[in-house]
């Protein structure tokens, strides 16, 4: 079953986004050490999930819902079979997993993670 393990919001002005979600909500952005202009963002003890905040000059929707498969290939083929499309090409972040975006039938963009 694919569960939404992650979000990232993006934002135009890294620095004032990082700022609101510290001083709003107490989380603690910090820089990812692979990808320039994304700060990953811890949420906070206990369930849930965290989050990042990423440039837009990377995606322009404002929130992005990440998904955990089991074999990204096959739900690559899935997606698409279901009307949905590739966003994208597979990448590997060491430490991560093999990631993807796509997007539902109607436009909407979501990560996958293995």
């Amino acid at each position: 079953m694919g569960r939404i393990i992650h979000v990232e919001l993006t934002a135009a002005d890294l620095g004032r986004a990082a700022t609101f979600y510290a001083d709003a909500f107490g989380w603690q952005p910090e820089p990812s050490p692979f990808i320039e202009g994304y700060l990953v963002a811890r949420t906070g003890e206990g369930e849930g999930i965290d989050g990042a905040i990423m440039s837009r000059d990377y995606q322009q929707q404002p929130t992005i819902a990440w998904i955990e498969v089991d074999d990204l290939d096959a739900t690559l083929e899935a997606v698409v079979k279901a009307g949905g499309t590739r966003a994208g090409e597979v990448q590997e972040v060491p430490g991560v997993g093999r990631l993807a975006y796509v997007r539902d039938p109607e436009g909407t963009l979501l990560g996958l993670r293995q």
